[in-house]
């Protein structure tokens, strides 16, 4: 008996001890597998960010060469070299983005007539260039994004973004060129304090790398590893990510690759494996000491007991009465450890998760104000300067090509500033101003300013408020960019010969605003989310209209802040009805109309002015 029971002790403390090591291995195994999960969706996400602003950007400058082809195109002195006015152009045109180095315009055969940075342009062969080549043997081709090239005038690497310049006849006669410095991209790069040894890098299409941050070795235009295997046969618009091995260029990483949907751009951010595991190795080190400790402390245990049980067979009862006890102490004791380190891991990703998503965030937007707002405020007022004819009365297709750009400046400029008044309200920086404000003159100015709009689409816009409306305290500015926000919507998804009815009628309990439209209408299922902020309804119906799904959200918001209600009903394919109620506390009474001044009233003013 007494051999059976030591025999059954010794194998309980070992099971014990191999549990208690099980537990703490499958633990950490499971978070080494959570941090490389983490870092593989934060490549993915930073490579989309990336990838968007890259496009964005370069975009940007072919929509400045299109801008210069097209003055050029219509100017004979353009190929005058030297010529003063031609010069300046490419000054102004390449003040216009961070990105341009320089704006050239070479001839057919291969001459530099023009350089934005110089009025003397040396005097460089240039006939060998891809991006006058490419232009010379194919007339279709519109804007041309070549490969990394070193500059035989400047002495440095650049990338050269190029457009066709024609002669009257559509023959070819050069192109205009804009030299893209690499040093730009890593600038914006180095500004996100990129973490865990991670390293971003802007591939051409076709291989050689235009820049990298941080790169150990500077050297653009190097194909250095070809596209990564997760880029080589990237679709345009998908990313893919892949474990990549030691080499070369670093130790073992995590990439993500993205290409752009618009641009021959390939954007491939990394993270090294041992950064992002080095946490994660001091506590294996804490971990195995204490799992050293509890095997020790319990096989110590076990050979107390086990000894106890061979000397004294009297006390028997006694030791098997502690022995259950101890057990079940051992098993709290396994329990609250494993419950700490779940607690721990689960706090530590989460954290984790939460700097990651407000860094990106924060970085995300502040890039967003200054490298959209700043040229969109300079392309609007280029563009009214020109379409007011400041430079000079425009006619034909020139100005209406100046009409959709100011308008299009104006559209993108309206959706920055609803995601930064969605953002101040999210941080609680929206300060409301609130005064007594007339609720008639608030719809009518709005109607006002989206009649040219409702006009276009021969939309039936119209009012229907009380005789006398009672006025409304509440931040006027907010108030009108409620009514914007709602109308311009109903607009956007009324189809051609619709009707948007604004109706205003109060109650005993509240003042209620409705904006009735007979557009295509929201499913039921959707209408939550469409208050969602960057939510917009997914169907072959919505797709086709911009936005950034903020209007609805930022109405809401709007509108509690001010103590009311936002209510959204809709019937898809008969109209949406969006409705704003205010508590009758807001209501004031309208003053009275001041009644006309008397003869005897005017004798009195003029008699006071005169004393």
């Amino acid at each position: 008996m007494i051999s059976r029971l030591k025999g059954g002790m010794s194998a309980f403390g070992l099971l014990l001890i191999l549990g208690l090591n099980a537990m703490i291995g499958a633990d950490l195994l499971r978070e080494h597998d959570e941090v490389l999960g983490q870092a593989w969706e934060e490549t993915q996400s930073l490579s989309l960010i990336l990838e968007r602003q890259a496009t964005d950007s370069v975009a940007g400058v072919g929509k400045i060469l299109a801008g210069t082809v097209e003055v050029l195109n219509h100017r004979f002195q353009v190929w005058d070299r030297g010529d003063l006015e031609a010069q300046a152009l490419l000054r102004r045109q390449a003040a216009l983005s961070p990105l341009i180095h320089a704006l050239l315009v070479v001839s057919a055969d291969g001459k530099l007539i023009h350089d934005s940075t110089t009025l003397d342009p040396s005097d460089p062969d240039l006939a060998d260039r891809e991006y006058l080549t490419v232009h010379r043997n194919d007339g279709g081709v519109g804007l041309h994004l070549g490969t990394p090239v070193f500059s035989r005038v400047a002495g440095s690497w650049f990338v050269t973004m190029s457009r066709r310049l024609e002669e009257p006849g559509g023959h070819f006669a050069g192109v205009v060129v804009a030299m893209i410095d690499p040093a730009a991209f890593r600038s914006f790069y180095e500004a996100f304090r990129l973490r865990n040894g991670a390293m971003v890098t802007l591939y051409h299409a076709n291989g050689p790398m235009m820049a990298r941050f941080p790169d150990p070795v500077p050297e653009v235009g190097r194909t250095a590893l070809p596209l990564p295997s997760s880029a080589a046969h990237l679709k345009p618009g998908m990313t893919g990510t892949e474990h990549a091995d030691a080499s070369a260029e670093g130790p073992d990483r995590i990439l993500s690759a993205r290409r752009s949907a618009d641009l021959p751009l390939v954007i491939a951010v990394s993270m090294a494996t041992d950064r992002l595991l080095q946490p994660w190795r001091g506590k294996l080190i804490w971990s195995l000491a204490v799992a050293a400790s509890g095997s020790a402390m319990l096989a110590f245990l076990t050979f107390a007991l086990v000894r106890e049980a061979g000397r004294r067979e009297a006390m028997l009862t006694d030791l098997q009465r502690s022995e259950r006890a101890l057990r079940d102490s051992q098993q709290r004791l396994i329990q609250d450890i494993a419950g700490r380190y779940r607690a721990e891991a689960e706090l530590i990703a989460a954290k984790q998760a939460s700097d990651a998503a407000n860094r990106a965030k924060t970085q995300f937007l502040a890039n967003m104000s200054h490298e959209l707002r700043t040229p969109l405020n300079a392309i609007i007022g280029f563009a009214e300067a020109l379409e007011t004819g400041i430079f000079g009365r425009m006619t034909g297709k020139p100005a209406e090509y100046i009409g959709d750009i100011r308008r299009s400046g104006q559209h993108l400029l309206s959706l920055i500033n609803d995601i930064l008044d969605t953002t101040k309200i999210e941080s609680g920086k929206y300060a409301l101003h609130e005064e007594v404000v007339d609720i008639r003159d608030a719809v009518d100015q709005s109607l006002r300013s989206l009649a040219p709009q409702a006009a276009e689409k021969s939309i039936s816009l119209s009012a229907s408020l009380p005789d006398e409306p009672p006025h409304l305290f509440a931040d006027e500015r907010a108030m009108r960019q409620i009514l914007l926000n709602l109308l311009s919507n109903a607009l956007k998804f009324t189809p051609t010969g619709g009707r948007v009815v604004v109706m205003v009628d109060v109650n005993e309990r509240n003042l209620r605003l409705r904006v009735i439209d007979t557009g295509i209408g929201i499913p039921q299922g959707e209408l939550m989310q469409v208050l969602e902020p960057f939510h917009q309804v997914d169907n072959s119906h919505t797709r086709r209209y911009a936005g950034t799904g903020l209007g609805l959200p930022l109405v809401k918001s709007l509108v509690e802040m001010q103590e009311g209600r936002f209510l959204l009903t809709s019937a898809v394919g008969r109209g949406t009805t969006a409705t704003v109620l205010f508590p009758a506390a807001r209501l004031r009474r309208p003053l009275s109309a001041p009644t006309a001044p008397t003869a005897l009233d005017d004798s009195a003013r003029l008699l006071e002015r005169l004393s």
